[in-house]
Order: C-alpha cells, then sequence, then structure tokens
C-alpha cells in the first residue's frame, strides 16, 4: 500500500539565517510521498536565493509581498493535495523519521485526523534547549481558559479533510491562529491523537514571534476565547468571563512593566484592582499617566 501524501507548507520572510536548514529538514526526510510548497513575502536578503538552490526539489514556490504569515499558509493550502497537511516556519526543522512516524497514524486503516507530537526547542545552532511537552486538554473549556492543554503547533498534522470542514486559518490573526484552528477543531467534537515521538524542532533565537511578543500573543488569544463564549452553557460562559478577565489584568500588568519599569503592578497581579490599597492605585495611575506624557512627547 502506497503511503497517503504529506503536504508541508513553509511560510518564510527574511529568514535566510535559517531557511535553508529548515527545508533540508523536509527534503530529508526521504519521504516518498511528499508536497512541498515554499511561500517567502517577498524577502528582501538572501531567501530566494536559497529557495532556488532547491528548486528542484520543490512542488512550488512563490516570493511576492503577502500580508503575513496566515495568508502565506493559506495560500498554500489553496496549492495542497496532500492527504496529511502540516505548515513549518522557516527557523523550525523536523527531526529524522518525523514524515515517516506521522504516516503509519494518519494512513491505512482507522487513521487518525489530527496527530499532534513532543516538539523539542533549539537554539540559533541547533542545540537541544529543552521540550514542548503536549497535553491534551481535559475539556474545550479548559483550553480556551489556558488551565489545560498544550498541542505544539511545529509537531501537529492535521488531515487535510478538515481544512475542507472546518476552513483554513483565520487571517485576521496574526500571532495564535493555529489555536484559534485548534479551538475550532476542539469546538466540533474533534480530538487529537498524541504521540511521544519528536516530531519537531521549535527555533528559540531573539527574533522569534513566540519569544519576543508573549503580550501579543497572549491578548490575542483572550479575543480568540470570547469568539466561542456563545457555544458554552451558561456556568461554563461565567467561568471563562471570570477567567478572561484576570487573563486582561495580567498582561495589562506585564504590558505597564515593560513600558514604565515599574515594581508595583506585581503586587496587584493575582489581586482585583479594587483590592489593592489607595497607596497603590495612586501610584499605579501615576506611572500610567507619566509613562503616556513620555509617550506622547
Amino acid at each position: 500500500m502506497s503511503k497517503p501524501r504529506i503536504t508541508i507548507i513553509t511560510p518564510s520572510f527574511n529568514q535566510g539565517h535559517f531557511l535553508e536548514r529548515t527545508i533540508q529538514s523536509v527534503l530529508n526526510q526521504n519521504y516518498p510521498n511528499l508536497e512541498y510548497f515554499v511561500i517567502d513575502g517577498g524577502s528582501t536578503d538572501n531567501s530566494v536565493d536559497i529557495i532556488r538552490k532547491y528548486e528542484s526539489e520543490l512542488t512550488g514556490w512563490v516570493s511576492e509581498k503577502d500580508n503575513g504569515q496566515t495568508e502565506a499558509i493559506n495560500k498554500g493550502l489553496t496549492r495542497a493535495t496532500g492527504d496529511i497537511i502540516a505548515y513549518l516556519n522557516s527557523d523550525d526543522m523536523y527531526p529524522m523519521g518525523t514524515l515517516d512516524h506521522v504516516s503509519k497514524l494518519m494512513g491505512g486503516a482507522n487513521p487518525a485526523s489530527w496527530v499532534v507530537g513532543t516538539c523539542r526547542q533549539i537554539n540559533f545552532d541547533d542545540q537541544d534547549i529543552g521540550a514542548f511537552e503536549h497535553r491534551r486538554p481535559i475539556s474545550f473549556l479548559a483550553y480556551l481558559m489556558r488551565i489545560s492543554g498544550m498541542l505544539p503547533q511545529p509537531s501537529s498534522f492535521w488531515a487535510a479533510d478538515l481544512f475542507c470542514d472546518f476552513g483554513y486559518f483565520a487571517t485576521d490573526l496574526h500571532y495564535s491562529f493555529d489555536y484559534e484552528f485548534n479551538c475550532r477543531l476542539l469546538s466540533h467534537g474533534q480530538t487529537p491523537t498524541l504521540t511521544d515521538a519528536p516530531l519537531a524542532q521549535f527555533r528559540m533565537h531573539d527574533q522569534s514571534k513566540g519569544g519576543t511578543q508573549p503580550i501579543r500573543f497572549g491578548l490575542e488569544r483572550i479575543e480568540i476565547a470570547k469568539r466561542y463564549l456563545d457555544r458554552l452553557p451558561m456556568g461554563d460562559k461565567m467561568k471563562l468571563m471570570r477567567n478572561l478577565g484576570y487573563r486582561q489584568r495580567r498582561y495589562a500588568i506585564m504590558d505597564s512593566m515593560e513600558q514604565s519599569g515599574r515594581k508595583l503592578w506585581p503586587k496587584v497581579a493575582k489581586r482585583p484592582w479594587w483590592l489593592a490599597s489607595q497607596e497603590i492605585r495612586e501610584a499605579l495611575r501615576f506611572s500610567t499617566t507619566s509613562n503616556s506624557n513620555k509617550e506622547a512627547a
């Protein structure tokens, strides 16, 4: 029996430092039924030269201005003909054996429709620095509340039918569109199949979105959770609303600390604003006002 076709999409923009290692990690899988697209956003570094170096081994590629990572991936999805689909960012990599392992789980009799493996973290020089351990959410509510469930994107693989049934990635999102897609699947009763095999390597470096913009990621996930409020029973809806209020306050505190450098914010991080002392409230207001004046200047 032939192995299922796997489509990999690599979105990229000015990632010439890492792009070749990413491409090699896909091609070196030597998977016999691979479809591989590189979608570049009009890079001005050496990315296009690198892509052309491997042009004969790619199914297709483009280098043209787009509206960001989400649009680039969706552009690849419109061309995908695989049975299994994943996207690998241009600074991440697949360890050897990834695609063979995925094909065994998602091909043949009773195939899994959504597989998530362990995701290793690597540094600039490809050295292993730890793991993102995957965890199945105990419930959809717990996943929306961010208290249960870890489904790393680089080590996630989806059956093509899921994109046909539930749509592509949301183009109005820029940081957590993969999280929203997972929410969409979970809200329709889909559940991931977890494997302990390390299926991807996520690179931590100074320019990575995940490492440099945690507040934006967090705030976008709050907005995503709000989209699913009306799908919850009233009791769960109230729990999620309280959870979102707490998280919103936490990110506001983190943002204010980054902007002003003040150390008073942690004192109210775990307590509602109205429980803080008058002294703290006045100091926080002064901090915010002073910082706004600085920005205006």
